[in-house]
Protein backbone atom coordinates (compact mmCIF):
# COMPACT_ATOMS: atom_id res chain seq x y z
CA UNK A 1 0.00 0.00 0.00
CA UNK A 2 1.39 3.35 -1.05
CA UNK A 3 0.68 6.43 0.99
CA UNK A 4 0.87 9.78 -0.65
CA UNK A 5 1.56 12.79 1.51
CA UNK A 6 0.16 16.04 0.17
CA UNK A 7 2.09 19.12 0.97
CA UNK A 8 0.39 22.46 1.08
CA UNK A 9 0.84 24.39 -2.11
CA UNK A 10 3.37 27.16 -1.77
CA UNK A 11 2.17 30.67 -2.29
CA UNK A 12 3.82 32.69 -4.96
CA UNK A 13 3.67 36.45 -5.13
CA UNK A 14 4.20 38.35 -8.34
CA UNK A 15 4.79 42.06 -8.32
CA UNK A 16 5.46 44.02 -11.48
CA UNK A 17 7.97 46.76 -11.08
CA UNK A 18 7.57 49.95 -13.09
CA UNK A 19 10.83 51.63 -12.42
CA UNK A 20 10.20 54.28 -15.10
CA UNK A 21 7.25 55.70 -13.18
CA UNK A 22 9.02 56.05 -9.89
CA UNK A 23 10.18 59.56 -9.05
CA UNK A 24 13.90 60.04 -8.77
CA UNK A 25 15.34 61.19 -5.50
CA UNK A 26 16.91 60.03 -2.32
CA UNK A 27 14.10 61.17 -0.07
CA UNK A 28 10.44 62.13 -0.34
CA UNK A 29 11.17 65.86 -0.66
CA UNK A 30 13.44 65.34 -3.66
CA UNK A 31 10.89 62.98 -5.18
CA UNK A 32 8.11 65.59 -4.73
CA UNK A 33 10.23 68.30 -6.37
CA UNK A 34 11.26 66.03 -9.24
CA UNK A 35 7.63 65.12 -9.93
CA UNK A 36 6.58 68.77 -10.38
CA UNK A 37 9.70 69.64 -12.35
CA UNK A 38 8.92 66.81 -14.73
CA UNK A 39 5.31 67.94 -15.00
CA UNK A 40 6.14 71.54 -15.91
CA UNK A 41 8.83 70.36 -18.34
CA UNK A 42 6.25 68.23 -20.14
CA UNK A 43 3.80 71.15 -20.27
CA UNK A 44 6.43 73.49 -21.72
CA UNK A 45 7.43 70.93 -24.35
CA UNK A 46 3.78 70.50 -25.35
CA UNK A 47 3.24 74.25 -25.65
CA UNK A 48 6.43 74.72 -27.65
CA UNK A 49 5.34 72.02 -30.09
CA UNK A 50 1.99 73.76 -30.55
CA UNK A 51 3.61 77.17 -31.07
CA UNK A 52 5.91 75.71 -33.69
CA UNK A 53 2.95 74.12 -35.46
CA UNK A 54 1.04 77.43 -35.37
CA UNK A 55 3.99 79.36 -36.80
CA UNK A 56 4.37 76.77 -39.54
CA UNK A 57 0.68 77.06 -40.39
CA UNK A 58 0.84 80.88 -40.50
CA UNK A 59 3.91 80.73 -42.75
CA UNK A 60 2.17 78.28 -45.07
CA UNK A 61 -0.91 80.54 -45.23
CA UNK A 62 1.18 83.62 -46.04
CA UNK A 63 3.03 81.71 -48.73
CA UNK A 64 -0.28 80.53 -50.20
CA UNK A 65 -1.65 84.09 -50.28
CA UNK A 66 1.43 85.35 -52.07
CA UNK A 67 1.21 82.53 -54.60
CA UNK A 68 -2.57 82.76 -55.04
CA UNK A 69 -2.55 85.47 -57.79
CA UNK A 70 -0.13 83.54 -59.93
CA UNK A 71 -2.04 80.30 -59.36
CA UNK A 72 -5.33 81.99 -60.26
CA UNK A 73 -3.81 83.59 -63.35
CA UNK A 74 -2.36 80.28 -64.55
CA UNK A 75 -5.66 78.51 -63.89
CA UNK A 76 -7.73 81.08 -65.81
CA UNK A 77 -5.30 81.17 -68.74
CA UNK A 78 -5.30 77.38 -68.98
CA UNK A 79 -9.09 77.28 -68.86
CA UNK A 80 -9.41 79.92 -71.57
CA UNK A 81 -6.91 78.16 -73.79
CA UNK A 82 -8.46 74.76 -73.28
CA UNK A 83 -12.03 75.97 -73.75
CA UNK A 84 -11.13 78.03 -76.86
CA UNK A 85 -13.63 80.78 -76.13
CA UNK A 86 -16.35 78.67 -74.57
CA UNK A 87 -15.98 80.47 -71.22
CA UNK A 88 -16.48 83.92 -72.72
CA UNK A 89 -20.22 84.10 -72.02
CA UNK A 90 -20.04 82.88 -68.37
CA UNK A 91 -17.20 85.31 -67.67
CA UNK A 92 -19.14 88.19 -69.19
CA UNK A 93 -22.18 87.26 -67.10
CA UNK A 94 -20.16 87.12 -63.88
CA UNK A 95 -18.56 90.47 -64.70
CA UNK A 96 -21.90 92.18 -65.34
CA UNK A 97 -23.48 90.74 -62.19
CA UNK A 98 -20.50 91.78 -60.08
CA UNK A 99 -20.59 95.33 -61.46
CA UNK A 100 -24.34 95.57 -60.86
CA UNK A 101 -23.97 94.42 -57.28
CA UNK A 102 -21.21 96.97 -56.75
CA UNK A 103 -23.40 99.81 -58.06
CA UNK A 104 -26.33 98.62 -55.98
CA UNK A 105 -24.27 98.42 -52.78
CA UNK A 106 -22.29 101.68 -53.02
CA UNK A 107 -24.46 103.71 -55.37
CA UNK A 108 -26.20 105.49 -52.48
CA UNK A 109 -22.82 106.59 -51.15
CA UNK A 110 -21.64 107.89 -54.51
CA UNK A 111 -24.91 109.78 -55.09
CA UNK A 112 -23.89 112.36 -52.49
CA UNK A 113 -21.01 113.62 -54.65
CA UNK A 114 -21.50 116.50 -57.04
CA UNK A 115 -20.16 114.59 -60.03
CA UNK A 116 -22.88 111.98 -59.54
CA UNK A 117 -25.88 114.08 -58.46
CA UNK A 118 -26.73 117.26 -60.30
CA UNK A 119 -26.25 120.39 -58.14
CA UNK A 120 -29.26 122.23 -56.78
CA UNK A 121 -30.51 125.21 -58.75
CA UNK A 122 -29.54 128.43 -57.01
CA UNK A 123 -32.30 130.67 -55.64
CA UNK A 124 -30.98 133.72 -57.52
CA UNK A 125 -31.38 131.95 -60.84
CA UNK A 126 -34.95 130.94 -60.02
CA UNK A 127 -35.81 134.53 -59.05
CA UNK A 128 -34.53 136.00 -62.35
CA UNK A 129 -35.62 133.23 -64.71
CA UNK A 130 -39.06 133.00 -66.31
CA UNK A 131 -38.77 129.51 -67.76
CA UNK A 132 -38.75 127.66 -64.42
CA UNK A 133 -41.86 127.09 -62.33
CA UNK A 134 -40.87 126.23 -58.76
CA UNK A 135 -42.69 123.26 -57.23
CA UNK A 136 -43.59 123.42 -53.57
CA UNK A 137 -43.58 120.10 -51.71
CA UNK A 138 -45.80 119.76 -48.67
CA UNK A 139 -45.80 116.99 -46.07
CA UNK A 140 -48.83 116.36 -43.90
CA UNK A 141 -48.13 115.01 -40.42
CA UNK A 142 -50.96 113.35 -38.53
CA UNK A 143 -50.58 113.18 -34.77
CA UNK A 144 -51.74 109.94 -33.11
CA UNK A 145 -54.74 110.26 -30.82
CA UNK A 146 -52.67 109.56 -27.70
CA UNK A 147 -50.11 112.29 -28.55
CA UNK A 148 -52.48 115.21 -29.22
CA UNK A 149 -52.31 116.47 -25.64
CA UNK A 150 -49.27 116.23 -23.38
CA UNK A 151 -50.14 118.86 -20.78
CA UNK A 152 -52.89 119.17 -18.18
CA UNK A 153 -55.78 121.54 -18.78
CA UNK A 154 -58.33 123.29 -16.58
CA UNK A 155 -61.98 122.41 -17.19
CA UNK A 156 -65.01 124.29 -15.86
CA UNK A 157 -67.95 122.20 -14.70
CA UNK A 158 -71.04 122.63 -16.86
CA UNK A 159 -74.68 121.72 -16.08
CA UNK A 160 -75.19 117.94 -16.12
CA UNK A 161 -71.44 117.14 -15.86
CA UNK A 162 -70.28 114.16 -13.84
CA UNK A 163 -66.81 112.78 -13.35
CA UNK A 164 -67.67 109.92 -15.67
CA UNK A 165 -68.97 112.20 -18.46
CA UNK A 166 -65.87 114.42 -18.15
CA UNK A 167 -63.67 111.35 -18.27
CA UNK A 168 -65.42 110.13 -21.42
CA UNK A 169 -64.95 113.54 -23.05
CA UNK A 170 -61.20 113.61 -22.42
CA UNK A 171 -60.54 109.84 -22.43
CA UNK A 172 -59.66 109.86 -18.72
CA UNK A 173 -60.89 107.50 -16.03
CA UNK A 174 -63.06 108.89 -13.24
CA UNK A 175 -60.56 107.50 -10.71
CA UNK A 176 -57.78 109.57 -12.28
CA UNK A 177 -59.89 112.73 -12.08
CA UNK A 178 -60.64 112.04 -8.42
CA UNK A 179 -57.00 111.43 -7.58
CA UNK A 180 -55.61 114.49 -9.39
CA UNK A 181 -58.25 116.84 -7.93
CA UNK A 182 -58.35 115.30 -4.42
CA UNK A 183 -62.01 114.38 -4.83
CA UNK A 184 -63.93 111.53 -3.23
CA UNK A 185 -67.14 109.69 -3.94
CA UNK A 186 -68.96 112.20 -1.75
CA UNK A 187 -67.53 115.31 -3.44
CA UNK A 188 -70.04 117.67 -5.04
CA UNK A 189 -69.36 119.18 -8.46
CA UNK A 190 -70.63 122.74 -8.72
CA UNK A 191 -71.33 124.58 -11.96
CA UNK A 192 -68.35 126.80 -12.79
CA UNK A 193 -65.98 124.81 -10.57
CA UNK A 194 -62.53 124.31 -12.13
CA UNK A 195 -60.88 120.90 -12.10
CA UNK A 196 -57.59 119.72 -13.55
CA UNK A 197 -57.79 117.20 -16.39
CA UNK A 198 -54.52 115.25 -16.83
CA UNK A 199 -53.17 114.32 -20.27
CA UNK A 200 -54.68 111.35 -22.05
CA UNK A 201 -54.30 108.13 -20.06
CA UNK A 202 -52.10 109.73 -17.44
CA UNK A 203 -51.86 111.24 -13.99
CA UNK A 204 -50.09 114.31 -12.60
CA UNK A 205 -47.57 114.12 -9.75
CA UNK A 206 -46.12 117.12 -7.92
CA UNK A 207 -42.55 116.42 -6.87
CA UNK A 208 -42.20 116.43 -3.08
CA UNK A 209 -39.16 116.26 -0.84
CA UNK A 210 -37.46 112.86 -1.07
CA UNK A 211 -39.08 111.92 -4.39
CA UNK A 212 -36.93 110.20 -6.99
CA UNK A 213 -37.75 109.06 -10.48
CA UNK A 214 -37.68 105.43 -9.30
CA UNK A 215 -39.96 106.03 -6.31
CA UNK A 216 -42.46 107.95 -8.46
CA UNK A 217 -42.48 105.17 -11.07
CA UNK A 218 -43.06 102.52 -8.39
CA UNK A 219 -45.86 104.57 -6.82
CA UNK A 220 -47.83 104.71 -10.07
CA UNK A 221 -46.71 101.30 -11.43
CA UNK A 222 -45.10 102.62 -14.63
CA UNK A 223 -41.55 102.29 -16.06
CA UNK A 224 -39.26 105.10 -14.90
CA UNK A 225 -37.97 105.57 -18.45
CA UNK A 226 -41.52 106.30 -19.66
CA UNK A 227 -41.83 109.11 -17.10
CA UNK A 228 -38.44 110.55 -18.09
CA UNK A 229 -39.21 110.41 -21.83
CA UNK A 230 -42.69 111.91 -21.56
CA UNK A 231 -41.46 114.85 -19.45
CA UNK A 232 -38.18 115.32 -21.37
CA UNK A 233 -36.07 114.80 -18.26
CA UNK A 234 -32.40 114.94 -19.20
CA UNK A 235 -31.04 114.76 -15.65
CA UNK A 236 -33.02 112.15 -13.75
CA UNK A 237 -30.78 112.17 -10.68
CA UNK A 238 -32.36 115.33 -9.22
CA UNK A 239 -35.97 116.53 -9.46
CA UNK A 240 -36.96 120.11 -8.61
CA UNK A 241 -39.45 120.43 -5.75
CA UNK A 242 -42.91 121.46 -6.87
CA UNK A 243 -42.41 120.33 -10.47
CA UNK A 244 -45.50 118.74 -11.99
CA UNK A 245 -44.69 115.52 -13.82
CA UNK A 246 -47.07 113.76 -16.18
CA UNK A 247 -47.25 110.02 -15.45
CA UNK A 248 -48.30 108.35 -18.72
CA UNK A 249 -50.51 105.33 -18.10
CA UNK A 250 -50.16 105.78 -14.33
CA UNK A 251 -52.41 103.80 -12.03
CA UNK A 252 -54.09 105.45 -9.07
CA UNK A 253 -52.09 104.41 -5.97
CA UNK A 254 -53.82 102.12 -3.56
CA UNK A 255 -54.57 103.72 -0.21
CA UNK A 256 -54.94 102.05 3.15
CA UNK A 257 -58.66 101.99 3.90
CA UNK A 258 -59.79 104.06 6.86
CA UNK A 259 -63.22 102.92 8.01
CA UNK A 260 -65.44 105.74 9.21
CA UNK A 261 -69.15 106.01 9.86
CA UNK A 262 -70.68 107.99 7.05
CA UNK A 263 -73.16 110.65 8.09
CA UNK A 264 -75.55 111.02 5.21
CA UNK A 265 -77.28 114.37 4.85
CA UNK A 266 -81.08 114.10 4.56
CA UNK A 267 -83.03 115.98 1.99
CA UNK A 268 -83.31 119.64 2.93
CA UNK A 269 -84.80 121.10 -0.23
CA UNK A 270 -81.76 123.26 -1.07
CA UNK A 271 -80.15 123.54 -4.51
CA UNK A 272 -78.02 120.40 -4.02
CA UNK A 273 -80.94 118.14 -3.10
CA UNK A 274 -83.11 116.38 -5.66
CA UNK A 275 -86.87 116.70 -5.72
CA UNK A 276 -88.54 113.44 -4.73
CA UNK A 277 -89.72 111.36 -7.68
CA UNK A 278 -91.32 108.03 -6.85
CA UNK A 279 -91.08 106.84 -10.43
CA UNK A 280 -87.38 107.47 -10.83
CA UNK A 281 -86.20 104.02 -9.71
CA UNK A 282 -87.41 100.46 -9.74
CA UNK A 283 -86.99 98.38 -6.59
CA UNK A 284 -83.34 97.25 -6.74
CA UNK A 285 -84.01 93.55 -6.16
CA UNK A 286 -86.73 90.91 -6.20
CA UNK A 287 -87.17 90.69 -2.40
CA UNK A 288 -88.41 93.30 0.13
CA UNK A 289 -86.96 92.29 3.49
CA UNK A 290 -85.73 95.57 5.02
CA UNK A 291 -83.21 95.25 7.84
CA UNK A 292 -82.17 98.92 8.12
CA UNK A 293 -83.69 102.14 6.86
CA UNK A 294 -82.12 105.39 5.67
CA UNK A 295 -81.12 107.82 8.45
CA UNK A 296 -78.57 110.53 9.23
CA UNK A 297 -76.04 107.87 10.22
CA UNK A 298 -76.96 105.30 7.52
CA UNK A 299 -76.83 106.57 3.94
CA UNK A 300 -78.98 103.90 2.28
CA UNK A 301 -81.35 100.96 2.58
CA UNK A 302 -80.30 97.46 3.67
CA UNK A 303 -82.43 94.90 1.83
CA UNK A 304 -81.83 91.31 2.96
CA UNK A 305 -82.70 87.96 1.43
CA UNK A 306 -85.17 85.47 2.95
CA UNK A 307 -83.83 82.14 4.14
CA UNK A 308 -85.39 80.25 1.25
CA UNK A 309 -83.66 82.39 -1.42
CA UNK A 310 -79.89 82.18 -1.64
CA UNK A 311 -78.82 85.05 -3.90
CA UNK A 312 -81.59 87.21 -5.43
CA UNK A 313 -80.69 89.26 -8.50
CA UNK A 314 -79.96 92.99 -8.24
CA UNK A 315 -81.62 95.34 -10.73
CA UNK A 316 -80.47 98.68 -12.15
CA UNK A 317 -82.49 101.56 -10.70
CA UNK A 318 -82.90 103.14 -14.14
CA UNK A 319 -80.86 103.48 -17.32
CA UNK A 320 -77.29 104.76 -16.96
CA UNK A 321 -73.58 104.00 -17.27
CA UNK A 322 -71.55 101.78 -14.94
CA UNK A 323 -68.76 103.95 -13.51
CA UNK A 324 -67.39 101.42 -11.03
CA UNK A 325 -67.65 97.65 -10.82
CA UNK A 326 -65.37 95.83 -8.43
CA UNK A 327 -64.06 95.71 -4.87
CA UNK A 328 -64.51 98.62 -2.47
CA UNK A 329 -61.82 98.71 0.29
CA UNK A 330 -63.98 100.92 2.52
CA UNK A 331 -66.54 98.26 3.45
CA UNK A 332 -68.95 97.77 0.53
CA UNK A 333 -67.05 94.73 -0.82
CA UNK A 334 -68.10 93.81 -4.33
CA UNK A 335 -70.21 96.71 -5.52
CA UNK A 336 -71.52 98.52 -8.60
CA UNK A 337 -71.89 102.27 -9.07
CA UNK A 338 -74.14 103.59 -11.88
CA UNK A 339 -74.22 107.17 -13.17
CA UNK A 340 -77.72 108.08 -14.37
CA UNK A 341 -76.91 111.62 -15.52
CA UNK A 342 -78.12 114.99 -14.25
CA UNK A 343 -76.31 114.41 -10.96
CA UNK A 344 -78.05 111.13 -10.06
CA UNK A 345 -76.07 108.07 -9.02
CA UNK A 346 -76.91 104.73 -7.39
CA UNK A 347 -74.68 102.27 -5.51
CA UNK A 348 -75.22 98.56 -4.82
CA UNK A 349 -72.95 97.05 -2.13
CA UNK A 350 -72.05 93.63 -0.64
CA UNK A 351 -72.72 91.77 -3.90
CA UNK A 352 -71.71 88.14 -4.42
CA UNK A 353 -71.42 88.39 -8.21
CA UNK A 354 -71.06 91.27 -10.68
CA UNK A 355 -72.54 90.85 -14.16
CA UNK A 356 -71.62 94.28 -15.61
CA UNK A 357 -68.34 96.03 -16.30
CA UNK A 358 -66.92 99.55 -16.23
CA UNK A 359 -68.34 101.80 -18.96
CA UNK A 360 -71.23 99.45 -19.80
CA UNK A 361 -74.62 100.98 -20.60
CA UNK A 362 -77.46 99.42 -18.58
CA UNK A 363 -81.20 99.80 -18.98
CA UNK A 364 -83.92 100.22 -16.38
CA UNK A 365 -84.47 96.99 -14.39
CA UNK A 366 -81.51 95.16 -16.02
CA UNK A 367 -79.81 92.50 -13.84
CA UNK A 368 -76.40 93.78 -12.75
CA UNK A 369 -75.42 90.95 -10.38
CA UNK A 370 -76.44 88.93 -7.33
CA UNK A 371 -76.96 89.84 -3.68
CA UNK A 372 -74.17 88.74 -1.38
CA UNK A 373 -72.30 89.08 1.91
CA UNK A 374 -68.94 90.64 0.88
CA UNK A 375 -67.14 93.48 2.62
CA UNK A 376 -68.24 94.70 6.07
CA UNK A 377 -71.49 92.78 6.22
CA UNK A 378 -73.30 90.82 8.94
CA UNK A 379 -75.42 88.77 6.54
CA UNK A 380 -76.56 88.45 2.92
CA UNK A 381 -78.08 91.78 1.85
CA UNK A 382 -77.62 94.73 -0.50
CA UNK A 383 -76.72 98.21 0.67
CA UNK A 384 -78.64 100.45 -1.77
CA UNK A 385 -77.70 104.15 -2.03
CA UNK A 386 -79.25 106.95 -4.10
CA UNK A 387 -77.14 110.12 -4.52
CA UNK A 388 -77.84 113.48 -6.06
CA UNK A 389 -74.81 115.69 -6.74
CA UNK A 390 -72.80 113.48 -4.41
CA UNK A 391 -75.21 113.74 -1.45
CA UNK A 392 -77.01 110.60 -0.26
CA UNK A 393 -80.83 110.76 -0.45
CA UNK A 394 -83.58 108.68 1.09
CA UNK A 395 -84.11 105.88 -1.50
CA UNK A 396 -87.80 105.63 -0.56
CA UNK A 397 -88.34 109.01 -2.21
CA UNK A 398 -87.25 107.58 -5.59
CA UNK A 399 -88.36 103.94 -5.72
CA UNK A 400 -91.78 102.62 -6.68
Amino acid sequence: MVFTIKRPASKRFFQLSFEGFRPQGRNKFEQFVNIWVEFFRSILEYMWDKIVDLLYMIGALVYFLFQLPSFAKSFIVKKLIWSRGKLGRPLAFVTVVTASLGVFMIGEVLSSYDFIASPQVKADYIATSSDIIPKREMAVTTLPEERKRTEALVYKIEPGDTLYSIGEKFKISADALKYVNNLSDNSILKIGQEITVPPVAGLIHTVARGDTLTSIALKYDVPSQAVADFNYLLDTSTLALGTELVIPGGKVPKVVPVYTVYSGAPSTGDSSTAAADKGFCVWPTTVRVLTQYYSWYHNGLDIATPHNISSPPLLACTSGTVVRAGWDPFGLGLHVRIDHGDGYETVYGHMSRIDVSYGQQVSRGEVIGLMGNTGRSTGPHVHFIVKYNGIAQDPFNFVQ
